[in-house]
């Protein structure tokens, strides 16, 4: 054998074994890039099922009560805006600028329809008259806007509401009143008998919530806000 096989063999031999050496490298590959196994997917599947539930339940939480602070300031403000309207209209009361109109007297639910002041105060209505142009006149028409006022609670389309009459008519002022209360009193803090002795009264409005909250347990889920305020008619007694 001369010299020419000898490296001809060698050459062969180093060739196979670097062909060899590939093939295990490659088989090692295939071997490390196996996919997951069934039971693999299976808890991955679970794991992620426990998060998205969480989230989920998270989520809902807050909506609920994002929704329930939504109704609580629906109340609160329903509130506080009759109250600004009730109170602002009940100290004008009595107003008399003209000096030629008789004050209210007599019985608390007294039904004159002449007189200026307080004409009825019961529990839960009131009714008052003021002379807001001056013209000394208080009949009940276009001419007299807003002289003749009564306030009560009533039913209008299956829901309490607050009534506002000017001049015998009737509109709704807010919805779901769940109480409208009227306290009154003389001069020595006392509960009056007589109409032209009133000189302070005593406004309460409670609101319900529209809808039933199902995380409250009082009142059968229905959420309630109450507003109270004392009115000093200024043109009373003068």
């Amino acid at each position: 054998m001369n010299m020419y096989h000898v490296r001809r063999n060698y050459r062969d031999i180093d060739v196979a074994l670097s062909d060899c050496g590939s093939c295990r490298y490659h088989s090692g590959q295939r071997e490390n890039q196996r996919g997951f196994t069934l039971l693999e997917l299976l808890i991955a599947m679970s794991v992620g099922l426990i998060i998205l539930s969480a989230v989920y339940s998270v989520f809902t939480l807050q909506s609920k009560q994002f929704a329930n602070q939504e109704v609580a300031v629906e109340m609160q403000q329903n509130a506080r805006m009759a109250m600004d309207i009730i109170t602002r209209e009940i100290r004008m009361a009595g107003y008399n600028p003209s000096r030629t109109l008789t004050n209210c007297s007599g019985s608390l639910t007294g039904s004159s329809t002449t007189c200026v002041g307080i004409r009825n105060a019961s529990a839960n209505s009131i009714s008052f008259a003021s002379d807001l142009d001056g013209d000394g006149d208080l009949t009940a028409d276009p001419t007299n806007p807003n002289e003749n006022i009564i306030y009560d609670r009533y039913l209008s389309s299956n829901i309490y509401a607050l009534g506002r009459t000017s001049n015998g008519t009737k509109q709704p002022v807010i919805d779901n009143l769940d109480l409208l209360g009227f306290s009154y009193f003389n001069d020595s803090g006392g509960t009056p008998t007589d109409l032209v002795d009133i000189r302070k009264i005593r406004v309460t409005i409670r609101i319900i919530a529209a809808k039933a909250d199902p995380l409250y347990t009082t009142n059968g889920g229905f959420r309630t806000y109450t507003l109270v305020s004392d009115v000093t008619p200024r043109n009373l007694g003068l």
